[in-house]
């Protein structure tokens, strides 16, 4: 495990934590007993830390000889130097350091919320890189110039993919190195400074892993987990009926709204039945969204509105693509051919026989 980041705080005896949701370890000096999910007061770093982390981390906390550690999500967002709070939930304020967390505040160790309430005590707070066996695609929409979210979302991932010729230099300018695999194991983060969805990425996601769309508001980061590309119509601010009978009426593009959580099913329900629709994306928690059948989808919930993207019902866009071209573009760029006999064969019409045959006709590297 890598370290990241080190806090010191002090204990203050208005220290509770009894919050079910949330830890904070506060800048301020001073505290009242209404700060429940406070554990931490006058918190600084400590040496160096990077502008932003990211990824799976474990964030361990020690005072007078006890301690804890809570496995979390770090928020790229977050910037060392202020309040750090450690959510349960997936809300990425700028405040939050981490979420997703499996410990609150009132979770911890009653001897250590003992010391914690010690005015004198020395609180440490690590952060520590965790690793992580499940696939999680990260999806970033970049723009050109220094990137402090970027850069953490690249040293958190294990395989790092660009999708263009721009993405490729910005990687590159960051210091790290994109990838000729798309290895579907652990932490995988596709970097693009273009719009749509490519082959590679149409494979990664029809295995539908975890996916994080950042760099895009939530009426475009909603799409990001659908494998197939389409249009995009923004319908909020519409009733059920009329954002229902825009989905019915436009049958080729990917029907955008927000409702609230409460009214997903109900919401969901219409369109199958009076639009047809098969397959949504759902955003309940910030910057991830879940695609699947809508029957799937419609369980999801949130605190509060949820963003969703109804799937075109007329099947994926067909786009007149040189096949040829593209994919000898992409052999020029050093991609490797097990990558585009993958991508390929994920498309309809193509079987992984056609595929690599197709591949190794156009580079003798292939096979």
């Amino acid at each position: 495990m890598t370290g990241l980041v080190r806090l010191r705080c002090r204990g203050h005896h208005d220290i509770r934590a009894t919050h079910g949701k949330t830890l904070e370890f506060t800048a301020d000096t001073a505290i009242t007993g209404r700060a429940t999910c406070v554990v931490g007061v006058a918190g600084e770093v400590v040496g160096l830390a990077p502008p932003a982390i990211a990824g799976p981390v474990l964030i361990t906390l020690s005072a007078g000889g006890e301690s804890a550690t809570v496995r979390a999500v770090a928020n790229s967002r977050w910037r060392p130097g202020g309040n750090a709070v450690v959510r349960r939930s997936g809300q990425r304020l700028p405040n939050t350091l981490a979420t997703d967390a499996d410990l609150s505040s009132a979770d911890l160790p009653r001897s250590l919320v003992a010391a914690l309430s010690d005015p004198d005590t020395v609180v440490d707070v690590v952060v520590t890189r965790a690793e992580t066996s499940r696939t999680h695609l990260v999806r970033y929409r970049a723009t050109v110039g220094p990137d402090d979210r970027l850069s953490a979302e690249c040293a958190a991932a294990d395989v790092i993919l660009a999708e263009d010729a721009g993405a490729r230099a910005l990687v590159g300018s960051l210091g790290f190195t994109a990838s000729r695999e798309a290895d579907p194991a652990g932490r995988v983060l596709v970097v693009s400074t273009v719009d749509g969805v490519s082959a590679v990425v149409s494979t990664l996601l029809a295995d539908s892993p975890t996916v994080e769309v950042l760099g895009l508001p939530p009426e475009l980061a909603v799409t990001g987990a659908a494998p197939q590309g389409a249009p995009v119509l923004v319908a909020t601010g519409l009733s059920r009926r009329d954002a229902i009978k825009l989905a019915a009426a436009t049958s080729s593009a990917r029907v955008v709204f927000t409702c609230p959580a409460s009214d997903l099913s109900r919401w969901l329900a219409d369109a199958q039945r009076l639009a047809g629709s098969t397959h949504a994306s759902v955003m309940a928690l910030d910057e991830r969204p879940t695609w699947g059948p809508v029957s799937a989808v419609a369980e999801l919930s949130g605190s509060a509105d949820v963003w969703c993207a109804l799937d075109p019902t007329s099947g994926p866009v067909t786009v007149d693509v040189d096949v040829t071209g593209l994919l000898t573009a992409l052999l020029g760029q050093d991609v490797s051919s097990t990558t585009l006999v993958r991508a390929l064969a994920g498309q309809p019409g193509w079987s992984r026989r056609q595929a690599y045959d197709y591949v190794l006709g156009l580079s003798p590297r292939s096979g």
